[in-house]
């Protein structure tokens, strides 16, 4: 009498131990441990499993599963919700009964085929666990292996009042797991698609580089063609004049006045070729020295001013027939160890921002690139005095794919490229203001030296 009334006490405090932790919340797999470490102090315990039903694709999960002999399957893992007929699992949740048999039982139920995937236990005894509506939540199943260890009237009894308080209690765990997992699968999918949008992102910002790149080729292009046509021009005068000078010289008219006009003609022809040739390879150097520092992350040690001019006149064919004029005042010896084609980048973008956004059509006006040493920092302003843009527009100039030339093929990354090289490659800050009518300028900060940045990274 007084071991059953201990027994009765020890069960007491485990329910309200089960109730307590069904109100606390939490995992639902630490909280069916906790549940069979409770029961194990009333009962036999050794092996003991819960399978919960996944009832939008008639599946369960063996959310818990502690045995001698099988191993442990897959807490996360789906397996199809067998007939009545193939588990005693699957009889317990589509009956909504409790099942107890013995080995021979489980035997004879088989006849003479598997019924269900497990050992044969000595005694096997499940409950339901059911909702509220008496929809089956899943089972609980405890279970031997040795005919020492039987689970009489009492134990059945005292187990199935065991599940209707954890039926109680996994119906909240149950909803807030399913609202977690839901939650972790959307942030999952969240995180891919993140993933996707900046590597398409970084495609676009790539295409644009190249872009940008391509219309430096072109314009490079078209400006060479001048200088070449007139040296094509002045070199087949020459050739004629050579052709006639030769003529009048084997005909004995060769007077000192018409020799004197050949070097005149001969003279005034190197000349312009001369003049030509040299700007033909003045662009010519300075969009190869662009082009590859644009296409390369190298570091390499280059003069700020100089550079600036080699950038300046890789875009002379765009500023060609613009009334926009551009001054430069850099000092001198501002020696960098930094990604050149990141200033070259910076500046390109900046000045096309200009002479696309600031003046438009025939629009006169002025651009100053400032540039300055404070100790080891480069201080790089740059503004012009074009139409300058709203607080709205200027809060959102260096998102990506913003632009007001939407429908006249901007973009909306070369300010967003712009910023990321910055604050990216050159290691800096940069800040912008503007106004309506007050123009736009860039206040530009970095390191003069990358070199020991690279080496620590």
């Amino acid at each position: 009498m007084e071991s059953r009334l201990s027994r009765l006490e020890t069960v007491q405090a485990m329910l309200l131990e089960i109730g307590q932790l069904s109100t606390a919340g939490g995992d639902i797999t630490e909280f069916i441990r906790a549940v069979h470490r409770s029961l194990g102090r009333i009962m036999y315990a050794a092996n003991f499993y819960v399978a919960l039903s996944e009832r939008e694709d008639d599946s369960v999960r063996f959310v818990y599963f502690v045995d001698e002999v099988d191993p442990t399957p897959d807490p996360e893992e789906r397996v199809t919700l067998a007939s009545p007929d193939q588990s005693p699992t699957a009889w317990v949740m589509l009956n909504r009964r409790t099942l107890v048999m013995t080995a021979a039982e489980h035997n004879a139920r088989g006849d003479g085929s598997s019924w269900g995937l497990g050992s044969t236990a000595e005694h096997w005894l499940g409950c339901p666990l059911l909702d509220r509506q008496h929809q089956a939540l899943g089972a609980i199943v405890i279970q031997s292996y040795s005919a020492e260890h039987r689970f009489n009237d009492e134990d059945q009894a005292l187990f199935a009042l065991l599940a209707n308080h954890v039926s109680n209690a996994l119906q909240g765990l149950q909803s807030m797991d399913r609202l977690e997992r839901a939650v972790h699968e959307r942030t999952a999918l969240l995180e891919q698609r993140n993933v996707a949008l900046q590597e398409a992102q970084s495609e676009l910002v790539r295409q644009e580089k190249l872009a940008s790149l391509g219309r430096l080729v072109a314009g490079v292009a078209h400006e060479i063609n001048t200088p070449l046509g007139i040296c094509v021009t002045a070199t087949s005068h020459l050739v004629q004049e050579l052709k006639l000078t030769r003529e009048e010289l084997a005909a004995g008219e060769m007077t000192a006045e018409s020799l004197e006009q050949f070097f005149d003609i001969v003279d005034q022809s190197l000349r312009i070729m001369t003049t030509n040739t040299q700007r033909a390879a003045a662009l010519v150097r300075s969009f190869k020295q662009v082009a590859v520092d644009q296409s390369s992350d190298d570091i390499r040690s280059f003069d700020l001013k100089k550079y600036l001019s080699e950038v300046l006149l890789s875009l002379q064919p765009k500023l060609k027939g613009r009334p926009v004029k551009v001054e430069v005042d850099c000092g001198p010896d501002i020696k960098l160890e930094s990604f050149p084609g990141a200033v070259s980048q910076v500046v390109t973008n900046m000045l096309m921002n200009s002479l696309v956004h600031g003046f438009e059509g025939d629009q006169s006006g002025v651009i100053v690139i400032k540039g300055a040493l404070e100790g080891d920092t480069v201080v790089l302003d740059y503004s012009d005095n074009g139409a300058g843009m709203d607080a709205e527009t200027l809060a959102k100039l260096f998102d990506p794919f913003f632009t007001t030339r939407r429908g006249s093929g901007g973009s909306g990354l070369g300010a967003h490229i712009l910023y990321n090289l910055v604050t990216g490659a050159l290691g800096g800050t940069v800040k912008v203001d503007s106004a309506p009518g007050q123009g736009l300028q860039y206040h530009l900060r970095f390191p003069r030296s990358r070199r020991k940045e690279k080496v620590a990274a």
